[in-house]
Order: C-alpha cells, then structure tokens, then sequence
C-alpha cells in the first residue's frame, strides 16, 4: 500500500480533553488496578477449604451462533486504512514539535530565572499569586494558577549562607501560602496555614524571610488546598548552590524539569509536547538535570540511547552514585543527575508509563528530545530542516507531514525555541 500523502496531514495536533477523557488518558482508573486485583485474588480463595476457586464460565452446549449477522465483527479491509491514519498522526506531532524548536507554538514560559534585588545583604524576590489562562499545548488553553503569571514561577536561585527575603501578594480569589520544599526554614516560615501560619487571605500580603542553610534542588509550592493549587500550577524550583563549588560534580549545562500532572494533564515545565523545549548539547558535553515532581502521579523518565548519573537525591549525595537510563521520580523528590552526552543525534526522553507519553494519535504529554550535536549532526541544519518541511528529510523521519496543508497553525514570534536559541548562542 502506498504512503499517506503529506496533504493528508494534519499539521497541528491540538489535543483537547474534559476531565473525564483525561482521567481516562491519565490511567487513573488503572491506578486502582493493584487494590482491585487483590479484591480478585481474594475472591479467588472463598473457599473455606482453601483450594481455588474456578471460574465456572459457559457450557459449550449453551453457546449459540450470533442472531445478529449486523453485529458480526466486519471484513479486515474495513479497519486496514487505520494505520495511516496513526502514522500520519505521529507524524504530525512530531514535525509540530520541530516547528516549536524554531518558534514557540504556544504562549506564556515558566521556569526562567528571576533575579533578585538587594536590600541591606539580603536576596529579595517578589511574588505574585495570579490566575491565569495557560496554554499548556496548541490550541489547549486552561484555567491555571501561576506565581508571576507563568507555569512553572520563576526560578530562585541563591547560595548556602544568603539570607533571603520573599514577598508573596496574593491575587487569587482564595486563600494561600507558600512552602519552601526541602529547604532548612525556622518553624515560622514553613508556610504551612493555621499550623504555622494564618493563610494568605485574598488581596492579602505576606513576607518570608530565612537564611539558607542546605544546598540542593529544591521547590516552593502552595500549601493549601494544595491538590487544586499545585496541580494547577503554583509550584517552582529553588535552587541552592553550595558554598564551595568544587563539592559539586563538573557539568557544562543545566536543565531544570519540573514534572506535573491531573488538573493541566502530564506536563514537563508547564507544556505538554509537542510544545516541550527540547534539551541541546554537544557531542562530549555533561548535561545535569534537576528533576522535581510536582505531581501526583510516579513518572519513570526514560532517556533512549544515553544514559544518566544519579548523585543527589533531595539534596542530598547518593552514595554511591548509580547509572541508569529509567529514572522513577516520585511525588516530591528532586533528582540530580548527570548525562554524558556520548552519541550524537535526536534522543527520545519520556515518560514510560506510556499512558503519560504515547497513544495512537502520537505522543503527547512527558515528552521531549535529546539533541546531541556532533561534525556531522548540527542543530543548525535541523533548524535549516523546520524552516522548510516540505523537503522531505530522512535523518529526522519526519516529511511534510502537512505543513502547507489543513490549519496551519504559526507561532507569533512570542518566544524563539530551544534549537533557534542554540544557534544564536553558539554562532
């Protein structure tokens, strides 16, 4: 049979769910699926004998032909187009999440720096509690909740010994607070309300002020009604570096991920794919990511064809340090690893709970790529490859896959992507 045309692309995926269809995407009825299955295997052992119980099932002489000819299973050459239909939807994802290399295909960004101003020796950062309408991928906008309008808020970032001072305005039309996860507070800045504090009432202001005292990768979150709050976006990393640097492993770049899920749908740093950044590096280079989980959900993020070295578990040295390519990161932990960045070329980095990452209209959600440039693998010339789609390239597996056909869906120039940024950075 022959290929699907690219004119039968779609050249966006939006990807549009109720709560009900994510819940089904999710898996979280499959997460009951243990307490259900020990109900069974009770079930199996009613007898008080203790033998096992066996399915009684259907005698063969009860069973009779269909009454229905119409409800027979139809012909296979009904069904046999389907595959192109799937090929040509993960085609398209992925051409779309090349394009959001190049040009951001939705708006807003979370997760970037936020610098401090100094007051009398101490770090101050200001904090705005906002609602916001969050594109988390193309055409999929929700109701989120941000720290300075974005998903993930800003980083913060200080060293062992600073004292710091974070002034919180709440926007919201509910209450809030906020917790410095894994980082040393006195008791009174645990931003825990009516444990440790009144809430943060809405229009209403509050002053956190510590000195740091323990590196690692750490967050701040809400604290109230958190299960709403934090999946809907009120989280972000805080960073702290220890006094002597040497102490830590060398690297060349750092990423941040932070992982999500329920209320925003699986979401790496605020978008789901095809609108993740991709991760670029040289050929040679040591990458360390900070992974958090904000989420509800264990997310075992799999690198194909490289591999990472885990040495800090919340902030604090794994000993000794272990090489994997599946790292489980559980709700609340933070993981530091380094990735040796050995073998050039496009690296899929997911979620492998597949229900989080991958479906028959392609991937979506936990997903993004390992770009590793080499001589003669150059980011430039993948992003020389997005500009003009339409010639098909067989080093990305990826053709038209409709990129002058259907709704065409263009960034605004809003922000550049993660290959565009490489290229102005590396010239």
């Amino acid at each position: 049979m022959s290929q699907p045309n690219s004119t039968d692309l779609p050249t966006i995926q939006k990807v549009k769910l109720d709560r009900r269809g994510f819940l089904r995407k999710a898996g979280v009825v499959g997460a009951a699926l243990p307490v259900a299955g020990g109900m069974i295997a009770a079930a199996c052992y009613e007898d008080p004998s203790g033998a096992r119980l066996e399915p009684s099932g259907v005698p063969a002489s009860n069973v009779k032909p269909n009454p229905n000819p119409a409800t027979q299973p139809g012909p296979v050459e009904a069904v046999s187009e389907e595959w192109k239909k799937i090929d040509a939807e993960h085609q398209a994802g992925v051409v779309n999440f090349l394009k959001n290399q190049k040009e951001a295909l939705t708006e807003g960004r979370g997760n970037v720096p936020l610098e401090p101003r100094i007051e009398d020796g101490v770090k101050v950062w200001d904090l705005t509690v906002d609602e916001v309408d969050w594109e988390v991928a193309p055409g999929q906008v929700v109701k989120a909740r941000g720290y300075n309008n974005m998903v993930p808020g800003p980083i913060l970032r200080g060293t062992v010994g600073d004292r710091v001072r974070i002034n919180v305005k709440n926007n919201l039309e509910h209450s809030t607070s906020v917790h410095w996860h894994g980082i040393y507070v006195p008791n009174n800045m645990d931003g825990v309300p009516f444990l440790t504090q009144e809430p943060i009432q809405p229009g209403g202001s509050f002053t956190y002020e510590f000195t740091l005292r323990n590196s690692g990768s750490h967050m701040y979150h809400s604290h109230h009604d958190s299960a709403d709050q934090v999946n809907r976006g009120l989280l972000g990393a805080f960073i702290v570096e220890p006094q002597d640097k040497a102490a830590y492993p060398p690297y060349d770049r750092e990423v941040i991920l932070i992982m999500n899920d329920s209320l925003l749908g699986f979401t790496l740093n605020g978008k789901g794919f095809p609108a993740t950044d991709a991760i670029v590096a040289r050929k040679g280079e040591r990458v360390l990511i900070r992974w958090m989980n904000e989420g509800m959900m264990y997310h075992p993020m799999h690198l194909h064809g490289l591999t990472m070295e885990v040495f800090q578990r919340d902030g604090y040295p794994v000993v000794p340090p272990y090489v994997c390519d599946t790292i489980d990161v559980p709700p609340g932990n933070r993981f530091d690893c380094i990735i040796d960045c050995a073998e050039a070329g496009l690296w899929a980095f997911h979620c492998h709970v597949l229900s989080h990452a991958e479906n028959s209209s392609g991937f979506f959600g936990l997903v993004t790529v390992m770009a590793v440039e080499d001589e003669t693998f150059k980011v430039a010339d993948l992003l020389n490859r997005v500009e003009a789609l339409d010639i098909p390239d067989p080093r990305l597996r990826v053709g038209a896959a409709g990129a002058n056909a259907g709704q065409d869906i263009k960034a605004s120039a809003k922000s550049k992507g993660a290959f565009a940024v490489w290229c102005d950075t590396q010239a």
